[in-house]
């Protein structure tokens, strides 16, 4: 039975517990500093897509600042099928977070998936260029960690211009991320995407557009390149676990290529719809 919609169930490490009650204490370090990771993840008709794959960044973030897990991949796979099935929300979308402690805690959240409107596919979405600075060499660059005060105060600065994302650059003045997407672009039938040397997370789904377009032998690009590379893009698109492929047609008021949705963003949604669609169904066999 699902539990009342004011009150969700949390699965954490120590238990279940409502959505309601505290269960990160004071004395954590995520509590004071921040100091843990997330992952999100998207539920298809209560199955989730490349579950390991998420897992798998969250634990090599993990080693990489000493904190252990207090679940493995396979807990993670079958928490949240419970969890996705107590709620009654097959399309949904899961958080997973893990703070640093000590000791360290989990917890698994079924959220609303909330994507974008129709009409933002059908018109496409401006973004914004933030002023602030993604720094290759800092020691969260490519991490997914709780310290994310300078993500939401982008996103939050870009809505009120009117933008859906916005977008960073790294200190070497290349374009890198959005606050929550990657970012491609097209020029003259050549798919580009900024490196992961640029400072930007390794998304999920970056990987399996980037998949989708080798297996199609598509000329696709991964490198280095200025804010001025989108002034000469046919377009434009975002890639992440909630938008899947959504047409950027704007950077600000500058439009890009003729400012309306094109053929690639089009195209490579369908892809990675059929494309999850098959995973997920040879999944299940």
């Amino acid at each position: 039975m699902a539990p009342p919609a004011s009150f969700p169930l949390v699965w954490t490490s120590h238990g279940l517990c409502s959505a309601g009650a505290p269960w990160i204490p004071l004395t954590d370090l995520a509590a004071q500093h921040g100091f843990g990771f997330f992952e999100t993840l998207r539920a298809y008709r209560g199955r989730l897509f490349r579950p390991d794959e998420h897992f798998a960044r969250m634990a090599k973030s993990a080693k990489k600042f000493r904190v252990k897990l207090p679940l493995d991949a396979e807990g993670f796979r079958r928490a949240s099928a419970d969890l996705l099935l107590r709620h009654g929300m097959p399309d949904a979308r899961v958080r997973l977070t893990v703070t640093a402690g000590p000791p360290p805690l989990a917890a698994i959240q079924v959220l609303p998936l909330d994507p974008p409107p129709d009409a933002a596919y059908e018109r496409g979405v401006s973004v914004w260029m933030a002023p602030l600075r993604r720094n290759t060499r800092g020691v969260l660059s490519g991490h997914k960690t709780m310290n994310y005060m300078e993500n939401y105060w982008a996103r939050e600065e870009g809505k009120r211009r009117g933008a859906f994302e916005a977008i960073f650059l790294n200190e070497r003045g290349e374009i890198s991320e959005g606050t929550r997407a990657n970012l491609f672009w097209v020029v003259g039938g050549r798919v580009q995407t900024p490196a992961l040397s640029t400072g930007i997370l390794a998304g999920v789904t970056r990987t399996a557009i980037l998949e989708i377009l080798k297996a199609r032998r598509l000329p696709v690009e991964e490198g280095t390149w200025g804010p001025e590379a989108l002034d000469g893009a046919d377009e434009a698109f975002l890639a992440s676990t909630i938008v899947e492929v959504l047409p950027v047609v704007a950077v600000g008021k500058r439009p890009i290529g003729k400012g309306r949705p094109g053929r690639f963003a089009a195209e490579l949604r369908k892809a990675f719809r059929s494309r999850v669609e098959g995973e997920l169904s040879r999944a299940s066999r």
